[in-house]
Order: structure tokens, then sequence, then C-alpha cells
């Protein structure tokens, strides 16, 4: 096979590539991170590129160029994207999951046929208050054991945990004190967060974040689930496990931390990163019934899957509730303490999936829709994530648009937050009626909408408004909303608002009875509740009681990593959470059609 050599720029990465594969594949396999919502089907039009020849640059879709010669190529450097790495934080006790004492080993005198391991075993289990009968044998640990007690008196530091079972995990002894650190980890479909814990104190020393490096190969669950089923699942697990250790890496050079001093990951994710991550096949979710192929909470060896840690620290993931309520749900539940609650709460993570909770201390279901991609702007003509140039906010001031832009700067796209904003914002002054649709200037009624509707337009055959023209954008390319993007808008608002509905009917309470809404995630933090209102994706009704909580999913791996009857307190949660599969209620497609309109 034919071999051709492609240059990266601006990084100036030359590699040798196989004849027949795609561009984008090109870039994945030079270690480049490409924007592909769609996959590489040539739909999003977001892995756009310059091929460079004699110094002219012509853009193209990478997915659709095949290699076929050698090539220079102009790609992303890697945008800036905002990924919330904030939560609503609780008090908790000081009680972490790996822990520290110093011990005193009873001395062995003749005619004590006790080993130093049973001794240091009995000396450990009074310490931890446990039996000692469960506390697991650690041969490398033992084999030196004698030397330490004896060159330390019969006193020594050591390092355990219980794993998910009840049993102690002996996964160091010292002569000296030693640091202890755990790592509080959320892997999102868009966004991977680390945050470095000090385990003696409980306090955050760093956090570091990255977009999830899947994204390359599509941007929703089930594109890439698909990619796995198809093409194997070391590659995904590969690029996400990289990742992770790059950002353990990265927060403990920020506090100037020796990765060998780190000896607990605590992890939440929804089911199928979950799935991706520890490499088990997401064919469950993805065929009817859709359920996960393991859901019990995990702590096991972080070297196991080739995370840089102590050589005995271990990985710790909270249980998932259902095929597509994962880990994180039950972070956000334990980051507000949900089956404590005496008020009925709802509790919504909007990200690139919609998965809400509803309940209280008596009862709790769960549901997930499918509202994301929209939200973060894989299905959007002109989406894009909240990078410099992204219109995150968007509003009329009297007669005149405002667009809030991030970085301050003219326009290249619109982020979900601005999308919501947008259309309410539209539908508030009747440049959009009830049914979705954008009007024309014979149809228009408000000062505002007459002063604006020139913005409406047609653009290749298609219906748009226009947020900037060529001359307003940053790029010479005009920024829009379109027919098929309010149409996205629609259907996205209209699964989430069909869930609220049929949980609070499975409870047999009513929308008005929720007393408390949180919502939790980054485009919860950043978007206004009363666009998400306005166009009936929460009920109208709930405004004055929403309350943002920000990354919930990460505090609940931090509250887990420090306390562990948090944690145990979560895997009791997650089995007494009930779940609602809208996908088969019986009430739920003629729900779901009943919200699709803007009230």
């Amino acid at each position: 096979m034919k071999r051709y050599r492609v240059i990266f720029q601006p990084m100036g990465i030359s590699r040798e590539m196989p004849e027949g594969i795609t561009l984008l594949e090109a870039e994945i396999k030079a270690g480049i991170r490409p924007d592909a919502p769609c996959g590489g089907k040539g739909t999003c039009g977001k892995c756009l590129v310059n091929m460079i020849k004699d110094g002219v640059k012509e853009e193209v879709k990478a997915c659709q160029v095949i290699l076929d010669r050698d090539m220079e190529v102009e790609v992303s450097a890697g945008a800036y994207s905002q990924i919330l790495v904030q939560g609503t934080s609780r008090s908790i006790a000081l009680d972490p999951v790996v822990r520290s004492a110093w011990i005193d080993v009873e001395k062995c005198v003749i005619g004590d046929n006790r080993s130093d391991w049973t001794r240091f075993k009995e000396s450990l289990a009074k310490e931890a208050g446990v039996d000692e009968a469960v506390i697991l044998p650690n041969l490398p640990l033992a084999a030196g054991l004698y030397e330490l007690l004896q060159a330390n008196k019969f006193r020594c530091f050591v390092i355990y945990c219980q794993n998910a079972f009840g049993q102690v995990e002996v996964l160091d002894i010292r002569a000296d004190e030693t640091p202890v650190y755990s790592v509080a980890l959320d892997i999102g479909t868009t966004s991977v967060v680390t945050y470095l814990l000090d385990g003696h104190s409980g306090e955050q020393l760093a956090v570091a974040s990255v977009l999830n490096p899947q994204s390359q190969f599509g941007a929703d669950v089930i594109q890439r689930s698909n990619h796995v089923i198809e093409q194997g699942g070391e590659e995904m697990a590969q690029v996400i496990r990289g990742a992770v250790d790059q950002l353990v890496g990265e927060i403990c050079e920020k506090a100037g931390v020796a990765r060998e001093d780190v000896y607990l990951i605590a992890g939440v994710g929804n089911t199928c990163m979950h799935h991706l991550f520890m490499q088990i096949s997401p064919s469950a979710l993805v065929h009817s019934p859709y359920n996960p192929s393991f859901s019990d909470p995990l702590i096991f060896p972080a070297g196991e899957i080739g995370l840089s840690i102590h050589p005995n620290g271990r990985l710790m993931f909270l249980s998932n509730i259902a095929g597509f309520v994962g880990a994180d749900t039950v972070g956000v539940m334990l980051a507000v303490d949900f089956d404590k609650r005496k008020p009925l709460t709802l509790a919504i993570d909007i990200g690139t999936n919609g998965e809400m909770v509803l309940g209280n201390e008596e009862r709790m279901i769960a549901c997930s829709t499918a509202a994301g991609p929209a939200f973060e702007g894989a299905k959007i003509e002109c989406g894009m994530r909240a990078a410099p140039g992204a219109v995150d906010h968007f509003m009329f001031e009297g007669t005149e648009m405002k667009l809030s832009v991030v970085g301050d700067r003219r326009p290249v796209g619109i982020c979900g937050s601005g999308l919501m904003d947008v259309v309410a914002s539209l539908l508030e002054v009747g440049l959009i009626d009830d049914t979705g649709r954008l009007q024309t200037e014979d149809e228009v009624e408000t000062d505002c909408a007459k002063a604006n509707v020139h913005r409406v337009v047609n653009l290749d055959g298609n219906v748009v408004f226009m947020l900037a023209f060529e001359n307003e954008s940053e790029d010479g390319r005009p920024v829009y909303l379109s027919q098929k993007d309010i149409r996205e808008v629609q259907l996205a608002k209209g699964a989430i608002a069909a869930g609220i509905e049929l949980m609070a009917d499975t409870l047999g309470r009513k929308i008005s009875e929720i007393e408390q809404v949180f919502i939790a995630g980054a485009f919860g933090n950043y978007m206004r509740p009363a666009s998400a209102c306005r166009l009936g994706m929460i009920p109208m009704e709930l405004l004055p009681r929403i309350d943002s909580v920000g990354n919930a999913a990460g505090e609940g791996a931090k509250i887990a990593a420090l306390n562990r009857e948090e944690f145990e307190h979560s895997v009791v949660m997650a089995r007494k959470c009930e779940f609602l599969e809208l996908a088969t209620h019986p009430d739920f497609q003629d729900t779901y059609v009943d919200n699709l309109m803007f009230e």
C-alpha cells in the first residue's frame, strides 16, 4: 500500500499516512483532536480544514477528502472552550476512602507463632475499626515488612482503602509519614475535568480540564458506540484514558505533587462514557432493552487501565442507574443530598444527554432524553462550543439586537446558551410563531419584529435569521439561525418537557408541587432559566424555583472520594432510584408531540 506525507499546519506536524484514508482519519492518527460531531459522515460541516497548494488555500471537509497524494493542510490548533469546573458543594466530614495512619505493631517474642503480617493486620484492624479477616493480603508489601519493622522500632505508616466489597486493601507501608492525595474525575461526553484533593485536609489543590478527545469519533454517545461496535473499543478507550492520565499529570504539576503520592481516582460519567472508559462493549446500550452491561460501583487498581499514579493506587467509579442514566447523575444526586430532601425536587443535568431525577426522601425516579446535541452545537448549522467567537447570550433592548460573544469579539457561531436565548427572544417579539416558523415581513406585528425582520432572509433556499451578516462576523461568514435549527430546538425541548411531565405523572404528583429545581452541567450553568421556561423546556411556573448547581457531577465525585460513607450512600441511592424508560412509555409519543409547540 502506498503512503503519503501529510503536513499539518500551523503546528508543523509531518506524518506518513496510508493511501485511501480520509484527512479526518489522518488527523486522528497524527494525534490531532479534530471536531467531528457527526463521526465523519459529512453532515455536520465542523471538520473543515484548509488544503494548501501553491500558497492557495481551499476549504474542505476533512472527512470527505481521501488521501491520494502528499498534502499540506491547515487545521485548528485547538480552540479554547469554556469548560465548567465549579459546582455547588456541601459540608461533609473528612473520612476518605483512602486513609492513612501510624500504627504500632506488637513485637514478636519467642514462642509467638503469629507472622509479622498477622500482627500487622491485628494493629491495622484496631485502627480501622474492622475485623482483621477483611484485610486482604499484599504479598509484595509483606515481603519487606520484617526489615521495615525492625528498622522502625515496630512502628509504621500505613495507607489503605476499603473496596466496594467491604474488604480493606493495604496500598503502602512506609517508615515515614507521606502525603496522600486523591483525584476526582468527571468524564463528560463533551469535556473531562479532574480535581486534585489533599487526603489529609480535603483541600482542593488544583483543577484541569480538556475537551473529550472521543469527540473525533462523533458528538454523541450513539455515534461513539456504533464506532466501537464496528471498529472495536481499544482506540476509543485509549484516547480517553490518555486524556485522563495527562490531566492527572497536569494537576500534580500545578500543585507540586508527585504522581506516586496519588492513591485514588474517584470517577463519574454517564453510562456510555463509563463503558467506553472501561472498554466494556456498549452494544447493550444501543439495542433494546438498552440496559448497561455493568452498573455496580467499582474500586480496582488504576494501573490496570494505564493510569499512572501510585503503583497500588485505586480507581473508584460510582454506580450507574440505567442505560442512559449513569454515575454522573448519581454524582449530582450525591452533591445535593437528593434522597434526604423533603420538598419535591427536580434535578436536570443538560449535557449531550438530558438526565433528570424527580422525587424526595420518599421516592425517586429518573429518566434520560436525547436533548444535548442541539444545545451543544452538533446539529446546529452555525453551532459551536463555548469557544471564542461563540454567541453565548442574546436579547433585544427596545428594538435593538444585543449579542454577547465569548472573547468579546465579532461572532463566528452560536453555542447552546446563545441558541436558547435567540429562539426565546425571537419568540418573545414575534419573529417566530408558536409553531416554530420564522415570520415574514407581512406577518410580524411588534415594533421590534418590524425593526429586525430584514434579518429574516433566504439563504441557499433556506429561511434563516441573521445574527451577523458577512460584514458583521469575525471570519466573513454569516452567523444565522435556520428554520431547521429551530426544529432541532423544538425536538430537544419537547423531549425534556415530556420527561418532566411523565416523571411527575408516574409519581402521582403535579408539576405545581415541584418546590425545587436544580440545573446541573455546563449548559445549565450558562443558560438563562427565563429562556428555558419561555421555550417551554421547563414549565414557566417553576422559574422562581430554579437554582444552578454547576458541575454537580464533579462535586459528587469529590464527596465520594473524601467520605467513604458518602460513597456507600451513593451506592444505596442509585439502587433506590427507579428508572422510567420514556421510549416504551405508552404516553410518551403523545406527550412529546404536545410539547413540541412553543406556548
